[in-house]
């Protein structure tokens, strides 16, 4: 947990550049006032949005993250495992990104996403990392995944992977009423309402 909490400071101006788009994107389907991030890490999107003067909650079960977020972003994260019913809140705008693929079960948790959504008229923004070409699915049969080129690179955190196709299936077992692949300044995204 302490390597993924360093890893996000190794990444943090990336996701940041990233956030911006995201925001920019955002702003051009629905407006915002808002943001909620499931696995916010430390914060450094939601220190995009609140630079875009947003309100921000984040959540994030790695307690090693948290005191990050507040150190570099003065931003409070909470800690623990995000359920509909965690935030009384309504937000505009749900994040999960890079979330599910940490976990065994990611449709319960896209189920919890959706039941929030649609409590609170909230829209979703969720990237997973995918394996679009089936050719690539071999990799999965190779024992080391400690080859840079191999897409399940660092898969001892990566346990769930999706295809996309596979993705939209779940969003719409999810209960998702619209799945749009959003490509727009991150890779593998999905814009859902329910």
């Amino acid at each position: 947990m302490q390597r993924d909490a360093l890893w996000h400071i190794e990444v943090e101006e990336r996701n940041s550049r990233w956030g911006r788009n995201l925001f920019a994107a955002v702003a051009e389907k629905r407006r915002i006032e808002s943001v909620l991030e499931i696995g916010a890490g430390t914060g450094t999107v939601l220190a995009v949005a609140k630079d875009l003067g947003y309100r921000v909650y984040g959540f994030d079960a790695n307690p090693h993250v948290r005191p990050l977020a507040s150190e570099r972003h003065d931003i409070d994260i909470l800690g623990g495992y995000w359920t509909s019913k965690t935030l009384d809140d309504s937000v505009d705008l749900v994040l999960c990104i890079s979330v599910l693929e940490h976990l065994t079960e990611p449709l319960s948790v896209l189920r919890e996403i959706g039941e929030y959504c649609k409590v609170h008229g909230a829209a979703a923004f969720v990237s997973v990392p995918f394996v679009t070409e089936e050719d690539n699915w071999h990799w999965l049969l190779q024992e080391s995944v400690n080859d840079p080129a191999n897409p399940f690179y660092l898969s001892d955190v990566h346990i769930t992977h999706f295809s996309r196709r596979g993705f939209e299936l779940m969003a719409e077992l999810a209960g998702a009423s619209i799945v749009e692949y959003f490509g727009k300044g991150w890779l593998h995204s999905y814009w859902l309402e329910f």
